[in-house]
Order: structure tokens, then sequence, then C-alpha cells
């Protein structure tokens, strides 16, 4: 089950879509913090800007700010999980491919995306990459030359030149509230067939032992899997991130507990999710040290009658 986390940004402060551009950009403040934020920015981009920010996309989320009318629906934020057996390149790759199938392209949304990694926080070495989607709903389809006071403004159909740019929403798109899912699913696909070209196996530890398995992912739920599938995956709790981040030893003392518990779950799920390939290998092993021990024990025959 792959992370997929969809947000609208609503303009209650003065920098909210532009902060998030300064986030995934790790740009200005957060440009700072680069040791604290425990991150690495693998790649960056953006993309259909208005002409006037076509080279300045920190310039349009600014002006987003400025213009959109206040608590409306300023911009999107995508957080994704990319899988960590994939090259840099290849997730770039697959993050382009899902950006198109967001219809930023199509519809000539504008963006800005990222590619973040980092160590997990549990375990303290494995990579989490994963991929940072900003776009607004403001199409720049049309060719038509707005400047920033007048491309937020409420469209005119009739006279789309003295308007604002249109808004192409879940609601124009045919979604509605099943964005999110229809989304997740777009993600499960794409992440699946990325996987099918460049790594279809992957090696997960199970009771100590590495297991060769399929390299896939689900966008169901637990309890949605458990019904299609008939396993008993269990949820994991989750951690606030400044504790798992945290210096301080004894709120790292509070929740090793909560650590040690979801590592536990997660251990539990592997096993639920590869059961079969985990019982094979076992049974490879077993074989091997047994065909090993037979031939250790014929020398031995050998020896002893020489």
């Amino acid at each position: 089950m792959f992370y997929f986390d969809l947000r609208h940004n609503r303009k209650i402060d003065k920098k909210s879509s532009y902060n998030a551009y300064c986030y995934i950009s790790r740009i200005k403040h957060f440009e700072l913090n680069k040791s604290d934020l425990n991150e690495e920015l693998e790649f960056k981009t953006s993309g259909n800007m208005p002409e006037w920010a076509k080279y300045n996309p920190e310039k349009f989320w600014g002006a987003v700010d400025k213009y959109e009318k206040q608590e409306t629906r300023a911009s999107c934020s995508i957080t994704i999980a990319l899988p960590k057996e994939l090259s840099k390149e290849q997730r770039i790759e697959l993050s382009q491919n899902l950006v198109n199938a967001f219809f930023c392209d199509e519809f000539k949304l504008p963006y800005s995306w990222a590619i973040h990694s980092h160590k997990g926080a549990l375990d303290g070495e494995s990579d989490q990459p994963h991929l940072h989607l900003l776009y607004s709903e403001r199409t720049t389809l049309g060719n038509i030359e707005r400047p920033p006071e007048l491309f937020f403004e409420l469209y005119r159909p009739k006279n789309p030149e003295r308007g604002g740019a249109q808004k192409i929403t879940a609601d124009v798109l045919g979604f509605g509230q099943n964005q999110i899912r229809h989304y997740r699913q777009l993600t499960e696909q794409l992440i699946n067939k990325s996987l099918e070209k460049y790594a279809p196996m992957k090696i997960v530890r199970i009771n100590n032992i590495d297991v060769q398995v399929p390299s896939q992912v689900s966008c169901l739920s637990n309890a949605n899997y458990n019904r299609k599938f008939g396993t008993k995956l269990k949820d994991t709790p989750q951690i606030e991130r400044w504790k798992l981040y945290s210096p301080d030893p004894i709120i790292q003392m509070d929740i090793k507990p909560l650590i040690d518990k979801v590592k536990k779950i997660r251990e539990e799920n592997l096993y639920e999710l590869y059961k079969n390939e985990y019982e094979l290998e076992l049974k490879r092993i077993h074989k091997m040290k047994a065909e090993i021990n037979k031939a250790k024990n014929n020398d031995r025959d050998y020896g002893m009658s020489m």
C-alpha cells in the first residue's frame, strides 16, 4: 500500500501556496534548514506557467496568494511515496507520467513538482523517496495572455479575455468526490507499470530470511485488501513526524514502545503478504542444508572406510 495524499490549499494566510512551493523546491527559509529537514532534493521542475511567470515559478505562486480570492481553493498539493527499488532517473520518469495522468499537461495547469528522499525514520537506513506536486486549477489553455491581477479573477465564459483563467476542478473533470479514488487507481497502475519495466522483483526480510517477491503496490486499504484476498493485514499506528526526528531523549524514550509496535506489525504484514514465497524459501534453505549435511556425512563415511 503506497502513501497518497491530496490536499486543497485554501487561501487563509498570505503565503500558503508560496510556502508550499518554497518547501518542495527547498528555497528561501527551507534552504537554510536543509540539515534539519533530513531530506535530499533529487529533482525539481515547473511547467505550464503563464508568460509572466514562464521562467519564474516563484513569482506565480506568490501571485496565487496575492490575487486568489480569500477562503477560495488557491492550489492543490499531492504527495506520493515512490518505489525505492527504482533509480533516480526512473523515479523522475514515473513522476512525470503521474503529473501527466493528473491532467496537468492536458489542461495546461500550472505546476511545480519535486522529488525528495530521506532515510527511514524507524531504521535510519532504507530510502523513502516521494513526489511532491503543487498545481493550480487555473488553466493556461486558450493562448489568452492575462496579467497576474486578471489571471486569478472570476472566469467569464462569454468574454474569456475580460475575466480570469478558467478553473479545471474535479467537478469539471467529472470526478467530483471520487477524485482521490480515481487518482489513487491511476497511481497504482503507473507505479506497477514502472516496476514491471525496471524492477519486477524485490527482496524483503521476513523472520531474518531474505525472500524474493514480486514488486507491486496496491491502492486498496488494508481492510479492503483483506476482504479481497483473505489476508489479515493490520493498520500501523501513526507517529507524529516531529516526534520521530526530535533530538529530545525523553520524547524518544516515550515513543520507543510505539516504534517497536509499528515494526512488529510491519513484520507481521510482510508475512501475510508473502507467506507463500516465504514458505518456499524456507523449504529451499532446509533442503540445501540437508544436502550439505548429507555431503559432509558421505565424506566422513568415506574417510572412515579408507
